[in-house]
């Protein structure tokens, strides 16, 4: 495809009329993107999950309030996506960050109200979730001791998560301070348990002490994990609380889809700023289909299998050639007056000789004449016409017989 033809069709991309109005900020691009959120619930699901935002880049100004700046990402101008996915990578559902208007067509109790925004979006994506019991992990932005318990509860969703010291209510008091497991080492931790609410919460020394509570895992039973030591000058074995390990193993579910969306980016350059969420759903898409691939060799037993970069490239080759027809003026003819204009022997119908189904050839053992040509004797026939036809290296009797040239 020449340039100047990508750029004209990418000019014609439209989603809605533009001539409409909607309150929605995401309007010119929310049928697109629910269409494919419709999709993404439709894979069968795993039973752990991960909740985090993905960052669209965006470094335009057309967008408005709806571009974010967050100077802790690799891309710091974007759009905020907000994404349940698997620890896998795949992406099973997700929404677009529009403030207070992302929940305007999601109902909520006044209970779940109060957990506040992030409370509301892990509920939001926790909603479509089909296969329960199940788990889900969140990081410190979203979690709440209230939001643990509610999710446990009300849903029946278990759940673990890194959780900030001004959320940890009375908790807080049963816990080590961060002064006394540095003294400790590395590797100390401090627990604390209510059987009530069915809780726990663990304070865990490493590079920094980090707090954790969950509501089906406790510190143990621990284990070891190497960890480099400034004064040793070596790799050391420091505790490892089960808590801890289980969330490093399952957290990472959505970075992981966001550096395979990285790896091969589709970059759309435009003015219009929804062009940019159009190229990453694509992406989303990809990858999805990706890790489907994967895990279905997987399940057949199949150690070896596409890469990434392959899978995409036989995409762009299917895309390419799927419903593409071949000129039928590229294939010479034999001249009119050789063709059998009258014949003696009956032929398919019109309907069938051209429907471009199945019609294979194949060699025969009886040598007779051809039903296109006058001078061809061949022992090649159809599959499906039953007449033999020419295939040979000065004719194609065979393609111009189903093909229609008027």
């Amino acid at each position: 495809m020449s340039l100047k033809r990508y750029q004209q069709i990418r000019r014609y991309i439209h989603f809605v009329d533009n001539n409409e109005t909607n309150s929605d900020p995401y309007f010119k691009i929310r049928p697109f993107a629910e269409r494919i959120r419709q999709n993404c619930l439709k894979v069968e699901e795993e039973t752990r999950f991960s909740i985090d935002e993905m960052v669209i880049p965006y470094k335009g100004t057309k967008a408005g309030k709806k571009r974010q700046y967050n100077p802790q990402k690799p891309r710091k101008w974007g759009f905020k996506n907000l994404v349940r996915a698997g620890a896998s990578g795949l992406i099973y559902d997700f929404f677009l960050y529009a403030g207070h208007e992302s929940f305007e067509n999601c109902p909520f109790t006044d209970e779940e109200e109060s957990l506040g925004w992030g409370g509301k979006a892990v509920i939001r994506l926790c909603k479509t979730i089909k296969k329960k019991p199940c788990v889900v992990y969140f990081d410190n932005f979203f979690s709440s001791l209230e939001l643990i318990y509610y999710l446990r509860n009300s849903y029946g969703i278990f759940s673990l998560g890194t959780i900030r010291q001004n959320r940890l209510r009375n908790a807080a008091n049963k816990l080590k301070t961060d002064k006394n497991l540095k003294k400790e080492g590395r590797g100390a931790f401090s627990q604390t348990v209510c059987n009530k609410t069915k809780l726990s919460v663990v304070k865990w020394n490493d590079n920094k002490c980090v707090v954790l509570a969950s509501s089906y895992t406790d510190a143990y039973p621990k284990t070891k994990v190497r960890r480099y030591c400034k004064v040793k000058k070596q790799r050391i074995d420091v505790d490892y609380p089960n808590l801890v390990k289980h969330y490093n193993a399952h957290m990472g579910g959505v970075d992981l889809a966001d550096m395979l969306i990285a790896l091969y980016r589709t970059e759309m350059k435009s003015r219009r700023w929804y062009l940019s969420i159009f190229s990453q759903l694509l992406d989303i898409c990809v990858n999805n289909g990706w890790l489907l691939y994967r895990r279905d060799m997987k399940r057949k037993g199949v150690v070896k299998h596409k890469a990434l970069k392959e899978f995409r490239i036989e995409i762009f080759k299917a895309l390419q050639q799927k419903g593409k027809h071949v000129d039928v003026l590229s294939v010479p003819d034999v001249k009119a007056k050789e063709k059998i204009t009258k014949p003696k022997r009956s032929r398919p119908i019109d309907d069938v000789r051209f429907d471009a189904i199945d019609h294979f050839p194949e060699h025969g053992k009886e040598y007779g004449r051809c039903a296109y040509c006058k001078k061809g004797f061949t022992t090649v026939h159809c599959l499906k016409c039953k007449v033999r036809l020419c295939f040979v290296k000065d004719r194609n009797c065979h393609f111009n017989y189903h093909h229609d040239r008027k």
